[in-house]
């Protein structure tokens, strides 16, 4: 039995040599653009975002497919806390929250914010809005919130959520802000994404990515009150 552990972690070490090796062939920017063509192939993914700045908390649990999607976002504003559910259907766009989340992280005016609280809203795709508030609920849009501006460099393998990764990280400036973003992409077969992982002056952000191709069931809301 001990003998076959030491056998299975050399196996392992071996292997993940073999795979560092093998892209450590691949530059930087040739990986991260396989990385996004990997997963613009795939039909759905499920994903978590967490961003935090001061005295602010956004979180969103998302699964997208190529034409539906729907993402549940709780923000966080000081000690005040509310919830919104955006979904996107047959090019329209559905979304239902408290107050205070319409008002703070929406954008309503005040007095709309009150008077749709609770209920059902649609955005049609030709809507000023539409495209704002369906950012990133479908897989296409939600695929593109991972891009990165060059020049990137390797951060070399590692190890998260338990799968073997290799790292490209971009640093930049915006906002008046340094950024230091990175994308861990599988590093066996195909690249796909698996975690983002970004840090300025003022916030954090993290994405993880997974069960990419699992069924998304998202059916469109009855009953939903039409704005422009």
């Amino acid at each position: 039995m001990r003998l076959g552990l030491i056998s299975s972690v050399v196996m392992f070490a071996a292997a993940s040599a073999i795979a560092a090796s093998a892209f450590a062939a691949v530059s930087p920017v040739q990986l991260f653009s396989s990385a996004l063509a990997a997963a613009h192939a795939q039909q759905s993914v499920h994903y978590v975002m967490t961003q935090t700045s001061p005295g602010r908390t956004v979180s969103i649990v998302g699964d997208s497919a190529i034409n539906t999607g729907i993402q549940r976002i709780t923000y966080r504003k000081g000690t005040h806390a509310g919830h919104v559910t955006v979904v996107v259907v047959d090019n329209t766009a559905y979304l239902r929250g408290d107050a205070f989340t319409l008002s703070n992280y929406m954008r309503f005016p005040t007095d709309a914010a009150t008077a749709y609280a609770g209920r059902w809203l649609a955005i049609a795709h030709s809507a000023p809005d539409f495209k704002t508030v369906a950012a990133a609920v479908r897989l296409g849009s939600m695929i593109d919130q991972l891009k990165m501006p060059q020049p990137f460099k390797s951060t070399g393998p590692a190890t998260v959520q338990g799968i073997r990764v290799a790292g490209i990280q971009s640093q930049f400036s915006r906002g008046g802000q340094r950024i230091a973003e990175t994308l861990y992409v599988r590093a066996t077969g195909s690249p796909l994404p698996v975690e983002q992982n970004a840090r300025g002056t003022t916030f954090q952000l993290r994405i993880t990515l997974s069960d990419w191709n699992e069924p998304v069931q998202v059916s469109a809301p009855t009953q939903a009150v039409p704005i422009r």
